[in-house]
């Protein structure tokens, strides 16, 4: 009995090519469902969906594949969450303005 190497068969269909942002970079965003609202981070996405990354309240946190129509961009400051270990030098470039201070 001999084994010869094979190519694996290829899927029917791709997958869609997945992006992130660098890590503790990622983009802030709010997603609406209905009257529900959640705010988080954009930690991957691809062109029709988003995978939004929060803490709920009680400190359990969530990471859930949305539809990209549901979610918008917003600014870190803008957000009911905010991730106690992002890159602060990144989200405020400018060294003047300090976290949560609004800019003169």
């Amino acid at each position: 009995m001999s084994l010869t190497a094979r190519p694996m068969p290829s899927p029917t269909h791709e997958r869609p090519r997945v992006s992130h942002a660098p890590y503790r970079r990622e983009p802030y965003v709010r997603c609406r469902a209905g009257a529900l609202s959640v705010d988080g981070k954009a930690v991957a996405w691809t062109r029709t969906h988003v995978l939004v990354h929060w803490i709920d309240d009680d400190g359990q946190a969530h990471n859930r594949w949305v539809p990209a129509a549901a979610v918008v961009r917003i600014l870190r400051d803008e957000s009911a969450w905010r991730d106690p270990y992002d890159d602060f030098g990144f989200y405020y470039a400018d060294t003047s303005v300090q976290p949560g201070a609004a800019a003169a």
